[in-house]
């Protein structure tokens, strides 16, 4: 089955209040938590197929935007690759933690530190079937393609 690829961007304008907590860390202060490393990566190489991808991006990392559970454990995650503009590259949240917007509250605090960071614009790639939620965020379409 083929789905449609959708490339969104977005222009922060503001910082939005925020309903969940979010800790924005540098890649450094989240590399020092092993377990939320762990969780990280066991859910990239779960729900995506996409290793070699993530190996690619990896260097480019910068930041790292983390819903943490009732017990500190990260259950939510966004890794932002940030030569100049910044580019969301996964967002990803553990199934036993989804529909409990998450995964907007993440992409909305990293849209509130571009803004504090002045970040001209942020990009990324997604489903179509997530378009519900990235426009929800502010996220407007500025190509389709189709993927295999």
């Amino acid at each position: 089955m083929q789905e449609s690829e959708l490339h969104y961007m977005c222009k922060p304008s503001q910082v939005a209040p925020l309903a969940i907590p979010i800790e924005f860390l540098s890649l450094a202060e989240f590399l020092t938590d092993e377990l939320s490393c762990k969780v990280f990566w066991d859910l990239i190489h779960t729900q995506f197929n996409t290793r070699s991808k993530f190996l690619a991006i990896w260097s480019g990392v910068r930041y790292v935007a983390v819903h943490r559970d009732a017990d500190g454990l990260g259950d939510g995650f966004v890794i932002v690759n940030s030569p100049v503009n910044w580019q969301i590259d996964y967002v990803v949240v553990r199934p036993e933690a989804r529909g409990q917007g998450i995964a907007k509250a993440l992409v909305i605090a990293t849209l509130n530190q571009a803004y504090l960071h002045r970040v001209p614009y942020v990009m990324l790639t997604s489903k179509e079937s997530l378009r519900p939620l990235y426009e929800s965020c502010g996220f407007d379409t500025i190509r389709t393609s189709l993927t295999i």
